[in-house]
């Protein structure tokens, strides 16, 4: 069986997925979070698209060293003073008004006093100042978001306070979940002696929609080998409307695990069947011919639950994010000290889950209790993946270790 590495599984990936192309569509700012710029989003207009007011304060016509103006009118933010302001007349205005076109300068009104109509400034000012101008920020035009980039609250928050009413983004995908084995039953259901609750379903549907995945059917396969020829089908009818495949469960080597068979039965085109890390080296990757040119991903893995997540990070995470357009696929690595020492035995590359935290700004990693493939409990708490490479030394307390950040930054 040939066996390839984490790096030459993502290769393969890239290469199969090379040809792939995305639809566009332009939907308003309400459906945007989490969906992929499908071009660079600009700027309609400048901002800000007014000369602008910092604070609460006075709009002055100055004239020389006078300190001494008649306030002749006062605005709130949204209205405008379209009339004239001569010389020694002011305009009252809150934060974020428009400043009238007839006056150069704005006193914050902590550096006034005001007796009726009449307004003393009470410090020196210099014509011109405290007047936020047109474009401070960014002209028009100017490009906000890039092309194949995932959408955040502030992202279009920016994008509609530029004036961009209808926002470009790629067509979303629909992921078929799979999860499999008679041992598994969804909370509810009776669970006999032998028979655990199936929490991989429930790992990997908030993890596709902590990715931003929302399309998302899903089905649990039995292992019966007399059910695999049902099962088969009623896989390839769910798959009819799917961009891509996950799988937890059947793709190692034991008697009923028959997943790659199933796929192998839809026209699947295996790209590997075993990654050397641990946990996670039960991996199964294809691709099943599409009438549309488009490939269909599938991603088998492990049914153990630390196993199943990391393979999701380190090898379906960057197919989800190309089949989505997203231009950056990889977590952010960061160097943190262990907190304490981590003896386990590296025969192949090993991706150890612990949490991320931060002692006087320094990055700090805890690595999980137990770190078996079919550990369950650590996830609770898990930001973050040390990579221990092969055949190296236990690693003492303080030592330093690469980190992926499994969160978007």
């Amino acid at each position: 069986m040939e066996i390839i590495t984490v790096a030459e599984a993502q290769h393969r990936w890239r290469q199969a997925l090379a040809a792939s192309h995305h639809l566009i569509e332009y939907i308003s700012p309400d459906q945007a979070l989490h969906r992929v710029a499908a071009a660079d989003i600009r700027s309609v207009h400048p901002y800000p698209p007014y000369r602008k007011s910092p604070f609460d304060g006075y709009a002055v016509h100055s004239c020389g060293a006078c300190r001494d103006f008649t306030i002749i009118a006062t605005i709130g933010a949204g209205q405008l003073y379209t009339g004239p302001v001569g010389p020694q007349e002011a305009i009252r205005l809150m934060t974020g008004c428009a400043v009238p076109d007839a006056c150069d300068t704005v006193i914050m009104q902590e550096q006034a006093i005001v007796t009726g109509n009449s307004l003393h400034i009470t410090a020196p000012f210099q014509r011109g100042s405290n007047i936020i101008p047109v474009g401070e920020e960014c002209p028009a035009g100017a490009r906000l978001i890039p092309q194949g980039t995932t959408l955040t609250s502030g992202a279009i928050s920016a994008a509609v306070g530029l004036g961009n009413e209808r926002l470009p983004v790629y067509e979303d995908i629909h992921v078929l979940l799979l999860t499999s084995g008679r041992e598994l039953v969804l909370p509810g259901q009776h669970r006999s002696e032998g028979q655990l609750f199936n929490s991989n379903a429930f790992l990997l549907k908030g993890l596709l929609q902590e990715e931003g995945l929302q399309h998302l059917s899903f089905h649990h396969v039995t292992d019966d080998p007399s059910h695999l020829a049902d099962e088969i089908e009623i896989v390839r009818t769910l798959a009819k409307k799917a961009h891509i495949i996950l799988s937890t469960g059947g793709v190692s080597v034991g008697l009923y695990d028959t997943m790659p068979q199933l796929y192998e039965a839809l026209g699947a085109r295996r790209l590997y069947k075993r990654v050397t890390m641990r946990p996670g080296s039960a991996s199964y990757g294809a691709v099943i011919p599409s009438s549309n040119g488009q490939p269909i991903p599938v991603l088998g893995l492990s049914g153990n639950p630390s196993a199943a997540f990391n393979a999701y990070h380190l090898l379906a995470v960057p197919v989800l994010r190309r089949l989505r357009g997203e231009k950056n696929m990889d977590f952010p690595k960061i160097t943190c000290r262990l907190s304490q020492d981590l003896y386990k035995e590296n025969p192949v590359d090993r991706y150890i889950q612990g949490h991320v935290t931060f002692d006087n700004g320094e990055p700090v990693f805890t690595p999980n209790q137990i770190l078996t493939s079919s550990a369950l409990l650590g996830l609770a708490y898990t930001n973050g993946l040390a990579l221990i490479k092969k055949g190296t030394p236990p690693h003492h307390k303080g030592q330093a270790v690469p980190v992926l950040l499994l969160r978007r930054l």
